[in-house]
């Protein structure tokens, strides 16, 4: 799925997601919910009454976009022989995402996450058409901390760190090679809540990932003489998908 196309499901899905949703201080037809601050005011359909504790504990998952800059894998490409191209230093790339809150308190959070992000590129070369990819499994714990609770919206803010594991694959001319890799990742998460029923959420987000995947290695394919190299990276994305409250 090219990261173009998963961008408009992304925009479509942020304005079905908005679509009844408004802000001000009035009162239509249906129960309004405000938050503590008395900043913002939230419709829920007349017969529901969807509320949201703070810390209360879910499920989400859903899948979003990441621009990403590897910079080992781009040198490395740009460097092959034969290129008649050369790659920007970012990729937009697909993330799917699943993830569990467990409130250890009445403000704290802990996440528990897995992220799978895929990345590609495909260009001419001398030899022919090649094609590279790389994809990262990112599970990771994360401590987030309530800034914001309106009875039916919320908005967190955590920091966390995970062991992540790594690949990398190339196939042009006579070279069909994958290359893998292991090593730590943090992230920075911000995400936000709005209510679509008691339990039912729709989730936004967004964060911005350091990865340190270390040297990748192959133990069985063809390598060139080209050393091998990270997985390093930087990300920021933008995520859309549901939540469940329990």
């Amino acid at each position: 799925m090219k990261a173009t196309s998963v961008g408009m499901i992304l925009a479509v899905s942020l304005v079905i997601m908005c679509r009844g949703r408004s802000i001000g201080q009035f009162k239509p037809e249906g129960e309004v919910r405000e938050s503590p601050s008395q900043s913002f005011a939230w419709f829920v359909p007349e017969g529901q009454t969807a509320t949201v504790t703070r810390s209360r504990g879910g499920f989400s998952g859903g899948m979003g976009v990441s621009y990403v800059n590897a910079t080992d894998i781009v040198n490395r490409i740009n460097g092959l022989a034969g290129a008649t191209e050369r790659l920007s230093d970012f990729k937009a790339s697909v993330e799917f995402f699943g993830a569990a809150t467990v409130p250890i308190s009445a403000e704290w959070l802990l996440k528990i996450e897995y992220s799978y992000l895929l990345g590609s590129y495909n260009l001419t070369t001398l030899y022919g058409p090649a094609e590279f990819s790389f994809s990262a499994h990112m599970p990771t714990l994360i401590g987030q901390y309530v800034l914001m609770e309106g009875g039916v919206h919320n908005v967190k803010v955590g920091v966390g760190a995970g062991y992540h594991f790594g690949s990398y694959s190339e196939k042009y001319s006579f070279v069909d090679s994958r290359l893998t890799g292991n090593g730590l990742g943090t992230v920075i998460d911000l995400e936000a809540n709005t209510a679509f029923g008691e339990d039912f959420f729709g989730y936004i987000g967004g964060d911005i990932r350091w990865d340190f995947i270390g040297t990748l290695s192959d133990k069985s394919a063809y390598i060139s003489n080209v050393p091998a190299p990270t997985l390093h990276f930087f990300s920021v994305g933008a995520k859309l998908g549901f939540t469940f409250y329990f």
